[in-house]
């Protein structure tokens, strides 16, 4: 009978100690599986930044090579302009030239102008002789550029090369007195009294002014003036002139 209890004794000592063994195994086990939790935390941790920074290399990588690129276009964009730049201080200095040079021609094309006026017919005096004061006016004038003052004068040059090639009649003055005027093209000049009872015509031969005395004339210049003026419809006019080549 002593010997079960003792028995019994002995077995309960044995599995609380066993129990303890095996708590102190969870334990361990425990510890071990955090231990090994917080491990592999620090290894995905390890893993996101590794990515992150190999994300960031390919980034900072694609950024490198575009900036090389944009690099490259720029530089060769800078050396497009600088021979572009190069080209266009080149030509100014050809338009400055050309203006150098251009200024004196159109000085001429003046000049040309004026001994036209004078030796021409002298009609519409006053007004040809205003537009080449503005014409000359323009050629002084800083905020005109040179091409709008050569087409100033080549526009003058036009209005005196079409009184070539058409007829008028106007009023103008003969000695402070007013007349009736009646041009014909550049040849042939001719005046009537506002009383249509003076005619005459411009003679290049002796530069004066030849009075009429025939009839016939006379009625012809009325004519003329009438064409010239849409009052009358276009006929046939027989108008005394005396060019130079006749005279001599």
């Amino acid at each position: 009978m002593f010997k079960i209890p003792s028995l019994i004794f002995f077995l309960l000592l044995h599995s609380t100690l066993f129990a303890n063994e095996i708590e102190k195994s969870m334990d361990v086990l425990e510890q071990t599986n955090s231990k090994l939790k917080n491990y592999q935390e620090k290894i995905n941790n390890i893993d996101d930044k590794t990515q992150e920074l190999l994300n960031e290399y390919k980034y900072t990588n694609t950024e490198l090579k575009t900036s090389r690129i944009y690099n490259k276009q720029l530089k060769e964009i800078i050396a497009s302009q600088k021979e572009e730049l190069k080209s266009i201080n080149q030509q100014l200095v050809n338009i400055e030239n050309t203006q150098k040079n251009i200024f004196p021609l159109m000085l001429n094309m003046v000049e040309s102008l004026k001994q036209l006026v004078k030796l021409d017919t002298p009609f519409l005096l006053e007004e040809r002789t205003n537009r080449i004061k503005r014409v000359e006016d323009s050629l002084n004038k800083a905020d005109i550029k040179t091409a709008e003052k050569y087409r100033i004068i080549l526009e003058a040059f036009k209005i005196e090369y079409d009184y070539a090639n058409n007829m008028e009649s106007y009023q103008d003055k003969i000695d402070n007195k007013t007349y009736n005027f009646l041009r014909i093209g550049r040849t042939a000049l001719y005046y009537q009294s506002l009383d249509l009872k003076e005619y005459g015509y411009w003679n290049k031969a002796t530069n004066s002014w030849i009075n009429i005395e025939d009839s016939n004339a006379k009625s012809n210049i009325r004519k003329a003036i009438k064409i010239a003026n849409k009052q009358q419809n276009v006929d046939f006019l027989n108008l005394p002139f005396l060019t130079l080549k006749e005279s001599k």
